[in-house]
This record gives structure tokens, C-alpha cells and sequence, in this order.
């Protein structure tokens, strides 16, 4: 059988199929590349049951017959209105053989990158949204984040940047590694993962003017997701000693213990002191009258928390992270100074 990227496969084809159906004419064509199209006489095997196979096959015309272990068989038209799932994709290793019974034309694409794109499309339900054609410059400039930047650093930050591009499937950033770079999604879409009792949790879709990575270069500590490239792309990377000075000191502000008795009993807005460690350092050295919200909770948990107030951010290294975090979705934060910290 004979694979390539072919003018005669088109994105409404595509379409056609389950996850596909879910993504637009425009986001299709990005990821033609990664589909391989083929075609294979009548009697020929596909692939064979018991058979490892790191594509998902897809039938577009002809017939195939599809042999379980009882040698029972499934016949698949690609006319049919039932053909619109891949051929026998639901495990990596085949439950049935296949044979064409006639001359057919299928195309193929990689497994992995299926489950990117599948899991991508159902976190945002749809990409009718028109996200391919967003501004990535004008989707970073208009968060809240930036509303707190001088206007001078903007200009400054943004001739920092340096373009990457990258490719569907590519990891950016890999869980529990050092972080050195902070990242803009210019054009495409990621996923950002975490592992949890060895499994993986996919916690958010990313898509173009999204930045991402800048959690462990203000708190230095490990980065404590994965992203992964969901489509083709390009990526605007800016370094932590960038970071620092243009993002990091102007957003963040502290305040004293001392202060912070001040704020409360003064401001003209209500405080509430949001304590960010983990629940068993909670426990064992409790902050009165304190909110709890563990740092990596926080960006799902942000419905929980008010514009009203003024948060007072708790949880020493990771105090900074989580200001940050509560800055960029435009609430007030400060980072509370312990007493031992000059």
C-alpha cells in the first residue's frame, strides 16, 4: 500500500469522521500533513488482528470486512452513514482483521496525535469559536496581566520574544523539570497535563495569545505540568531574566505583616488572606482567619475567589506564583513578606 500526503484527500472528508466533524474547514488543512491517504486493491489485508499499531485507519470509499476471533465479520462501506469512526480504533493492539473487498482508499493518522487532537477538541467542545484566526498580540495584550505593566516594559517585552516554531505532538514542557523559558502560543493549540497516581490528568486546552510556563520562573520551583502541542505551530519564547524584570517585578507587590494589619483595619476594600501551601503544611502550622487553596489548585479554583477583594497571598516560595496567577486573571494580589525575609 502506498501512503501520502494527497490533493485527493481534502479537509471535508476529514469532516466526515469522529473527532473531526468537531473542527473547522481551516484547522483541518493545518494538520493535513499528519494524515497520511493510501489506497489498497481488493483482497488485500490491512492489518491483522492481535497486530500493534501505532495508526488509526479511517475507510473513505470501497469496502472492507472487518474479522473478529470468532471469524465473524463486520463489512464497512465508506458510503455507509455508519462509517464515521476509524477502523477498529478502540486499542492500539487490533481486535479484528481487516480486508478490503474491494479497491478502497482510506487515510491513516498517528494514534498519539488522534488522542491530542480528540482531547483538545472536547475541552473546548468546539473551534467554531474561529480561534485559528485570533490575534495572538492582541489576545496577550487585552488580559489583565497587562493592565498592571508600564507601558514602556510592553514594548520592551515584546522585542524580547523570539519565535519558535513547533509541531503536533511536540512537549514543550515536561513535568518536574527545571523551567528557564516562559512561552506565547502565536498560532496553534496544547494541552496541559499533570501526572496523578501514575496516571495523566489533562487539566487545560491552550490556544493562540495563551501564555504558559511562567509558574516555575517566579517561584522557582519544578514546572508542574506537561504541554504538549495539539496541532502545528509557532510559539513566542521569552527568557526568565526577560521575565523578571519586564513581567515578575512589575506585577507583583508585597506587603508586611505589619502592613498587613493596616490593610485590613484601612483599606477601603475587604482582604482575605489566601494560603497557597500544600494541606498538610496547613494543618500542621495553620494561618488564622486564612483562605486555602494549594498552588497547584489555583487556575481551576478561581471561580471560587471575588474582584471585591484584596488577596493576601500565604505560602512562602510559592506565594509569588500564585500573586502572580491571581494578577494575570485580573484580580488584586500581594505577596505577604514573612517576618525572617529581608
Amino acid at each position: 500500500m502506498e501512503g501520502t500526503t494527497s490533493p485527493d484527500l481534502t479537509p471535508e472528508q476529514i469532516q466526515h469522521f469522529i473527532p473531526f466533524d468537531e473542527l473547522s474547514v481551516g484547522a483541518i488543512t493545518e494538520l493535513l500533513p499528519h494524515f497520511r491517504f493510501y489506497r489498497v486493491d481488493a483482497k488485500k489485508v490491512l492489518f491483522k488482528r492481535g497486530e500493534e499499531d501505532s495508526e488509526c485507519h479511517f475507510l473513505l470509499t470501497g469496502s472492507v470486512d472487518l474479522a473478529d476471533d470468532q471469524f465473524r465479520i463486520t463489512p464497512i462501506k465508506g458510503d455507509d452513514d455508519e462509517n464515521f469512526l476509524a477502523l477498529d480504533a478502540s486499542h492500539s493492539i487490533h481486535r479484528h482483521a481487516a480486508i478490503s473487498q474491494t479497491p478502497c482508499t482510506l487515510f491513516a493518522v498517528k494514534r498519539q496525535h488522534l488522542e491530542l487532537i480528540t482531547t483538545w477538541s472536547e475541552l473546548t467542545q468546539s473551534w467554531q469559536q474561529d480561534d485559528d484566526n485570533a490575534d495572538w498580540l492582541e489576545t496577550l495584550l487585552t488580559s489583565g496581566l497587562f493592565n498592571r505593566i508600564p507601558p514602556g516594559n510592553i514594548q520592551k517585552l515584546l522585542s524580547r520574544f523570539n519565535e519558535r516554531p513547533v509541531a503536533l505532538g511536540e512537549q514543550i514542557i515536561r513535568e518536574g523539570e527545571e523551567g528557564h523559558e516562559c512561552y506565547v502560543i502565536k498560532q496553534g493549540k496544547a494541552l496541559v497535563t499533570r501526572q496523578h497516581n501514575n496516571k495523566t490528568e489533562t487539566l487545560a486546552a491552550l490556544s493562540n495569545g495563551d501564555l504558559f510556563g511562567e509558574d516555575a520562573l517566579i517561584s522557582n520551583l519544578p514546572r508542574n505540568a506537561s504541554i504538549t502541542m495539539s496541532s502545528d505551530g509557532v510559539l513566542m519564547v521569552l527568557t526568565k531574566e526577560d521575565f523578571d524584570v519586564l513581567l515578575k517585578q512589575p506585577v507583583l507587590s508585597y506587603v508586611s505583616e505589619d502592613e498587613l494589619e493596616s490593610l485590613i483595619a484601612d483599606g477601603d476594600t475587604g482582604t482575605v488572606m489566601l494560603d497557597v501551601r500544600l494541606p498538610q503544611e496547613v494543618a500542621a502550622n495553620p494561618l488564622h482567619r486564612a483562605q486555602t487553596i494549594p498552588l497547584a489548585q489555583l487556575r481551576n479554583r478561581l471561580n471560587e475567589l471575588s474582584n471585591a477583594f484584596v488577596y493576601v497571598v500565604a505560602g512562602e516560595g510559592r506565594a509569588e506564583a500564585a500573586a502572580y496567577i491571581l494578577s494575570e486573571a485580573g484580580f488584586e494580589a500581594r505577596v505577604l513578606k514573612q517576618t525572617s525575609q529581608h
